[in-house]
Order: C-alpha cells, then sequence, then structure tokens
C-alpha cells in the first residue's frame, strides 16, 4: 500500500533545555533524532514521499541534510501543531497519510507494517498503548472522579489516514477556528469514521524531557 508521511519537526523542543531543536540532537552512531524517522521510512519502498514540515530558520539547514533523498519534500510548520500538519498535507499526493512526531525515533517497521495493514480496511487508524498509571479526573486541587483504566489508551504517532479524510476535517476545524489535541481528534470531531486502534510499543516515546535524550 503506498502512502506519504508528514513529520513534525518544527517546534522548539524548549523542555529539553537544549538550545537547539531536539530533532537534531545526535545519538552516539552520529545519526540524529529527525534521521531516525527520516531513514525508517526512506527505506520503505511502500512510502513514496516524506514531508518533512520544519520552522523557516531551518529550511535551509534541513534542505542541505537530505539534499541525496529523492522521496523529501519540505515545507514550513505554522503557529501550532495543527497549522503545521495543514501545511504538510498541501504537499500529499497519495491516497494515505501518515502524519508523525520527529520527535519520536523509535518507531520500528513492525509497526508500521501493522498501520499499513490496518488501512487496507480502515480509513483511519493510530498507534496506541494501554495505561499504565490510574488517571484521575481533577477540579480546584481535589480529586472529582478516577477513570476505569482498562479503558484509557496513551496516542502515539504515527497517526494515518484517508488522505481526503484528514484533509477534510482540517478544512472544518479551520472553518470552526477549533483547535484539537491531536489529528484523530479531529476526525472524532468532523467525521463518523471508525478510528481503529493499533497497539503500539511503549519504547516509542516523544522525546519531551531531558531524561528522554538518547545517551
Amino acid at each position: 500500500m503506498n502512502y506519504s508521511v508528514c513529520i513534525l519537526a518544527a517546534g522548539k523542543g524548549s523542555r529539553t533545555q537544549l538550545d537547539f531543536n531536539k530533532v537534531f540532537f545526535k545519538f552516539s552512531d552520529g545519526t540524529s533524532v529527525l534521521d531516525r524517522s527520516v531513514n525508517l521510512f526512506n527505506e520503505d519502498p511502500d512510502c513514496k514521499e516524506i514531508i518533512l514540515v520544519v520552522a523557516k530558520h531551518e529550511q535551509e539547514y534541513v534542505e542541505k541534510l537530505y539534499q541525496n533523498l529523492d522521496k523529501v519534500k519540505i515545507t514550513i510548520g505554522g503557529k501550532t501543531r495543527q497549522e503545521s500538519v495543514s501545511h504538510g498535507l498541501r504537499l500529499v499526493c497519495s491516497e494515505h497519510v501518515f502524519i508523525h512526531d520527529g520527535a519520536r525515533p523509535y518507531l520500528n517497521m513492525e509497526e508500521v507494517n501493522k498501520l499499513k495493514q490496518t488501512l487496507s480496511d480502515y480509513d483511519a487508524c493510530l498507534l496506541m498503548v494501554p495505561s499504565v498509571d490510574t488517571v484521575k479526573i481533577v477540579e480546584n486541587g481535589f480529586v472529582k472522579e478516577s477513570l476505569d483504566r482498562s479503558l484509557l489508551y496513551n496516542a502515539q504517532t504515527p497517526q494515518c489516514f484517508k488522505t481526503s479524510l484528514l484533509k477534510e476535517c482540517h478544512q472544518k476545524a479551520l472553518e470552526d477556528q477549533r483547535e484539537a489535541t491531536d489529528d484523530a481528534q479531529l476526525v472524532e470531531w468532523y467525521s463518523n469514521t471508525l478510528i481503529k486502534v493499533v497497539t503500539g510499543n511503549a519504547s516509542n516515546i516523544k522525546i519531551t524531557n531531558p531524561g528522554d535524550l538518547p545517551k
């Protein structure tokens, strides 16, 4: 199944306490956090284009990094994650699209293959892992309610969609000036499409804090 991937890499990642974009942080082998995702999708023959959504001031740097990869296209991110995805979607040519966080370097091909297989039967799916913590609703500093942990999952990326579906949902959100936490939520709001859960791996973390940085 052919698909495109939008990799979001325009964030600052200030919580990592780095003085540069965390996606450029390097592993001991010299590859960067962003390289790991780009290389993974570049090696998949089903992935027809890799759309990197980057900050304007880093565009030239990223262009030089991946100038030898024919699949790579580059566009500028927006003020929000949702706007950045919308910018990436403008370049998508495939019938299906993966949306992936550039700060998740531990995705593996097994998970990508499971997502591709799921897209053969559903128009929307995403990687998720069961919550290992008890989640409580808190109001004004006091516990109001404990939620049933067996029903709770943590969303990861990639989140995968029929491209026309995701574009339509983004357009409706733009018209409503409504901001979602992720792309799957837009599909929840603006369509009746079933979003299939694909069990992911707890190792597929998003690098957020200093302790998440590769050693």
